[in-house]
């Protein structure tokens, strides 16, 4: 299957770590003989112009419509299968990474990992679009781009939060239906990823114990960073830091143990 593997950034200051985690994602595309593509703000254009506008100062919701547009554009220029991977997202372990060439649709699963008032940790099963696997043929991706479109239409700027048309509308989705995942990429919490730099710590025993097993690409959670959430405020020192320890072990401090692919996933 011909599959092109599609990144976005801005092109001026780049922190050292999230050009190492798009190297690390070129380098697995090469080994897995798929072509690679790096769009820079050019990918805003994608959105269509009422959506910039609608969504004001908040960027996220404006890459996760832009992108939607941009895998249905090269699914029409001929591509069989295309993926979207967040630029802050590092395939540790390249030779374990793999895609389902069998599924029609994938997204990413996440497990994130906070502490309560009360100093008790939590657990929270979501589903994102940091890792987006697409194919032709099939009707997922027309109807994420009505849905996403339709929330952003029955609401003001000010309602509109940086999660609205991608983690939480993924989310609210897996409560409803099955939602296929590639599982063995996650997302984690600012907690979890400061606990990865330093060598381990509780957020991230939580975090082993809940996903369903081995994990070979993170997504690190950049629009966090500098950012105080709950008990951290990590900076691009720290970030760097969790990238190294991932890098050199391949995840050896996350010790998880599954088979690669796609499973079908619900919440609740």
């Amino acid at each position: 299957m011909n599959t092109l593997i599609v990144q976005s950034y801005r092109t001026r200051d780049v922190a050292p770590w999230i050009n190492e985690c798009m190297a690390s994602v070129r380098d697995w595309a090469s080994l897995r003989g798929y072509e690679y593509e790096f769009v820079d703000d050019r990918l805003f254009d994608y959105a269509p112009a009422w959506v910039r506008e609608r969504c004001g100062a908040q960027k996220l919701p404006v890459t996760d419509v832009a992108r939607l547009h941009l895998l249905r554009e090269r699914l029409a220029q001929g591509w069989q299968r295309v993926v979207w991977i967040d630029a802050d997202v590092v395939v540790f372990a390249p030779q374990r990474f793999m895609l389902d060439d069998t599924a029609p649709y994938a997204l990413c699963p996440e497990f994130w990992v906070r502490s309560t008032p009360s100093g008790r940790l939590e657990v929270i099963e979501k589903v994102n679009n940091a890792v987006t696997v697409i194919t032709r043929d099939q009707p997922m991706l027309d109807f994420w781009i009505f849905a996403v479109e339709e929330i952003l239409r029955v609401h003001s700027t000010e309602q509109i939060g940086p999660l609205i048309t991608g983690t939480i509308f993924y989310t609210d989705l897996a409560k409803i239906m099955p939602l296929r995942v590639v599982q063995d990429a996650s997302l984690i919490s600012p907690s979890t990823v400061n606990d990865i730099a330093n060598g381990g710590g509780r957020y991230l025993e939580l975090w082993k114990r809940s996903v369903p097993g081995r994990v070979s690409a993170i997504n690190l959670c950049a629009s966090l960073q500098d950012q105080r959430y709950h008990n951290v405020c990590l900076s691009a020192d720290d970030m760097q830091r969790a990238v190294d320890v991932l890098r050199d072990g391949e995840g050896a401090i996350l010790e998880t143990n599954s088979m690669p692919g796609t499973v079908s996933y619900r919440i609740g």
